[in-house]
């Protein structure tokens, strides 16, 4: 088969699974086992907290396991509980956050098409205890040909060495025959143009690329993956 790629770094989280959901229900159980219920105000208050602290990582700011705790101790902080335990909070969130394998509609059809037409590799910056139980636990395990999880690399994306560990994964030399596919301008394609890599931007949404980031494809719908990866988009 004749295709414009040999490989498809593919980001996890809003690309393949909705992360929104999972993250909600991850919350409640983690609220649950403070003794609280949960609500969307305060889920509201935990995003705003976390979103934050994410986008610390990427800028090297913090690491991921200062992160796992201190969102919590923020939250508790923010709503008047510093009392409670932050570490078991975070504990309950994370072992909970592992059983969630919420697919994105349409997504696991998808990714078992794109494996026949080039080997994809998962790329995310996600705690990798999370990472393994969820792909464990999700169809998407019989269609990659592996996973680079930023905690194990020791590196996070925008950092190109995530991408440059999954082409050595893959046996993939020639960055112009990979396509990396994400949600995150500044996660994702920012890795990509850091890279070297071409980039396809999954924005169902219909953001602004407000970065100015070099974006060689952008669509709303995973099925437009299949063309792109065969050249024909």
């Amino acid at each position: 088969m004749n295709t414009r790629y040999d490989l498809l770094l593919c980001d996890a989280d809003d690309t393949l699974f909705d992360f929104g959901k999972a993250e909600e229900n991850a919350f409640a159980d983690a609220c649950a086992a403070m003794g609280f219920a949960a609500t969307k105000e305060l889920l509201a208050i935990y995003s705003v907290i976390n979103e934050a602290l994410w986008k610390l990582l990427e800028q090297g700011g913090i690491t991921q396991k200062v992160l796992r705790v201190r969102r919590f101790e923020q939250f508790l902080e923010k709503i008047g509980k510093c009392e409670l335990d932050a570490q078991k909070m975070s504990d309950a969130f994370v072992e909970s956050l592992g059983r969630q394998s919420v697919p994105i509609e349409g997504a696991i059809e998808a990714i078992a098409r794109w494996s026949k037409i080039v080997p994809v590799i998962i790329v995310t910056n996600g705690i990798a205890k999370v990472q393994h139980n969820r792909m464990n636990g999700s169809e998407v395990r019989h269609y990659i040909r592996g996973m680079v999880i930023s905690e194990e690399v020791g590196a996070a994306k925008p950092d190109p060495k995530m991408l440059e560990v999954g082409m050595e994964m893959a046996g993939v030399t020639d960055r112009s025959r990979v396509l990396v596919l994400g949600d995150s301008l500044s996660s994702d394609i920012s890795a990509a143009a850091n890279a070297g890599i071409d980039a396809c931007w999954y924005n169902p949404k219909g953001n602004k690329n407000t970065k100015g980031l070099p974006v060689c494809y952008e669509i709303t719908d995973l099925d437009d993956v299949d063309g792109i990866l065969l050249g024909n988009a």
